[in-house]
C-alpha cells in the first residue's frame, strides 16, 4: 500500500501517532505554572475564618494552604536561575510566610516575613507586623508545665500562655491573623484539657478538675469547627471515668452504686448520641460505633450488678 499510495501510508502513520499521544489535560488539572497564580489562589484564601470552618481545599482535595507552599518550593526549584536574581523575591517569601502561618509553622513563617521586612518594597511594613505575631504564637505555643508541676503551678502555667493569647487576639483585631490566633487559643484551651486528663490516669483524685477543663473547652469554642471532635472527647472522658468505677467498684460487688455509674454513663451515652446524629459531620460515623460499643459495656455491667 505503501508504495501504490505513499500518501495514504504518511496519513496513517500521522493518524496512528496522534493516537498514542498523551491527551493534554484540562486548564485546571494542570501543574502551577507562574507565582501569580499560586499567590492569587493564596490571597484569595487569605481572610477565610478556618477556625470556624475547614481550610479550603484545591482541586487536587489537599489543603490550599499546605498545596500552594508546596508549590511554591516547587516554583523556586524548577526557576532557580531566573529567582536567584532576586525576581519576585519579596512576593514568594510573604507569600510562603502566610502559607506557614495557616499551617501552624509559627517559626518559620517568622523568617519569612523577616526576610521580606529586610528588603526596600511595598510589603515591608506588614511583613514585619505579620512576623512579630508569628513571633509571639510560637512563643506562647511553647509555654508549657514542668514535668513536676502541682495542679495549681500547672494551672497557672497555662493561665500566662493563655494571657498572652488573649493579648495578642486583641492586636489582631479582625486582620486575617484573627482566625489563626483563635484556633491557637483553642489549641491551649485543649492542651491544658488533655494535660489534667494525662495527670487524672495516674492520679484518679483530679477528676472533677479534668471534666472542668474539657467542660471550659467546650464553652470557650462554642462555633469552632472542631466542637464535634470535642464533644467526643468529652464523651471517652466520661466512658473512661465509669469504665474506671466499674473496675475499682466490682458490678457483683457491694460497694457497686449504680447511680454514680449510671451519672458517668448517661452522661457519655448522650455525647456521643448527639454527634452521631449531626448530619454531614465525618465525626458521625466514629460517635456512632463509640456509643453502640459503650452501650454494650454499660449493658454487660447491669447484667452482673446485684439487683437492688
Amino acid at each position: 500500500m505503501s508504495r501504490s499510495n505513499p500518501g495514504l501510508a504518511l496519513a496513517l502513520g500521522a493518524a496512528c501517532a496522534l493516537a498514542c499521544k498523551t491527551p493534554e489535560p484540562e486548564a485546571i488539572y494542570r501543574p502551577a505554572e507562574s507565582v501569580l497564580e499560586v499567590v492569587t489562589l493564596l490571597r484569595l484564601h487569605r481572610d477565610d475564618d478556618t477556625y470556624r470552618f475547614e481550610p479550603a481545599r484545591d482541586y487536587t482535595g489537599k489543603n490550599v494552604y499546605r498545596a500552594s507552599f508546596d508549590r511554591l518550593e516547587s516554583l523556586e526549584q524548577l526557576y532557580r536561575d531566573k529567582f536567584q536574581s532576586g525576581y519576585l523575591d519579596a512576593e514568594i517569601q510573604y507569600a510562603k510566610g502566610m502559607a506557614l502561618e495557616r499551617i501552624t509553622e509559627y517559626e518559620l513563617a517568622a523568617r519569612h516575613f523577616a526576610h521580606v521586612a529586610s528588603l526596600d518594597n511595598v510589603l515591608r511594613d506588614s511583613a514585619s507586623e505579620s512576623g512579630a505575631i508569628c513571633e509571639r504564637l510560637d512563643a506562647a505555643r511553647g509555654i508549657a508545665p514542668p514535668p513536676d508541676a502541682s495542679p495549681g503551678h500547672a494551672l497557672e502555667v497555662f493561665d500566662e500562655r493563655m494571657r498572652l493569647l488573649d493579648e495578642l487576639l486583641e492586636e489582631a483585631g479582625t486582620t486575617w491573623h484573627r482566625p489563626v490566633v483563635r484556633e491557637e487559643i483553642e489549641r491551649a484551651d485543649l492542651a491544658r484539657a488533655e494535660y489534667f486528663r494525662a495527670r487524672w490516669m495516674l492520679e484518679p483524685r483530679h477528676s472533677a478538675l479534668v471534666l472542668q477543663q474539657y467542660q471550659v473547652l467546650l464553652q470557650n469554642h462554642a462555633d469552632s469547627k472542631n466542637r464535634s471532635r470535642h464533644l467526643i472527647a468529652l464523651a471517652d472522658l466520661y466512658s473512661d471515668l465509669s469504665r474506671r468505677y466499674a473496675t475499682e467498684h466490682p458490678p457483683v460487688s457491694l460497694r457497686f452504686d449504680a447511680a454514680t455509674f449510671d451519672e458517668y454513663a448517661q452522661s457519655a451515652s448522650r455525647l456521643y448520641e448527639s454527634v452521631s446524629q449531626q448530619d454531614g459531620a465525618i465525626e458521625k460515623i466514629e460517635a456512632a460505633a463509640k456509643l453502640d460499643a459503650f452501650l454494650a459495656f454499660t449493658l454487660e455491667v447491669h447484667e452482673q450488678k446485684i439487683p437492688q
